[in-house]
């Protein structure tokens, strides 16, 4: 009988460690890739936003998606309070996914890629700078085989562009990196 129980045991921690807050690999990988291989319209936004909703997870990268999906809301949508408020939930959102997670490069670039999108007058991009010195700090821990190699480039290519850092930090980024 104790062998049965320490065998349940282990599936069970087996099945919690690959299966955290109920979400699957797959779940999060559907989400990187709508986000990432998707043209967005206002329908595309809304269905995102509807499908990471759903997920029923209490993980910080789940809760930077939803920013995520709150930030395309908001893009898309025309009444001026509206844009406003799905701003402020989303900022809110993720800083809570940063809070709960502050070396998750993942989360750090979707908060950049929002700030940068956002105006200044706004107000809610204060943090671009302390996420770009996390990516930078930290690239070496951008794996292709978690996020996908297209979702690795990508993040590449933007953090290297003219408008997020100087031509020492593209050639820093671009010597450091190189897709594995």
């Amino acid at each position: 009988m104790k062998k049965y129980f320490i065998i349940l045991l282990i599936f069970a921690q087996i099945s919690l460690t690959n299966n955290s807050f109920g979400n699957t690999p797959k779940e999060i990988q559907t989400i990187r890739e709508d986000l990432f291989y998707s043209d967005f319209d206002i329908d595309k936004c809304w269905e995102f936003y509807n499908y990471v909703t759903s997920v029923k997870d209490g993980s910080a990268v789940i809760k930077a998606y939803e920013a995520v999906a709150d930030a395309l809301i908001a893009k898309y949508s025309w009444n001026p309070m509206s844009k406003y408020n799905y701003l402020k939930k989303s900022a809110h959102l993720m800083d809570k996914a940063v809070s709960e997670d502050k070396n998750n490069l993942e989360i750090r670039f979707l908060r950049l890629y929002i700030q940068r999108s956002i105006p200044d007058y706004m107000g809610m991009s204060e943090d671009i700078e302390e996420d770009k010195q996390v990516i930078m700090s930290n690239l070496n821990q951008l794996n292709a085989s978690v996020l996908g190699e297209d979702i690795v480039k990508y993040i590449i290519k933007y953090m290297s562009s003219p408008e997020v850092c100087t031509p020492d930090e593209a050639i820093l980024i671009k010597s450091k990196l190189t897709v594995h």
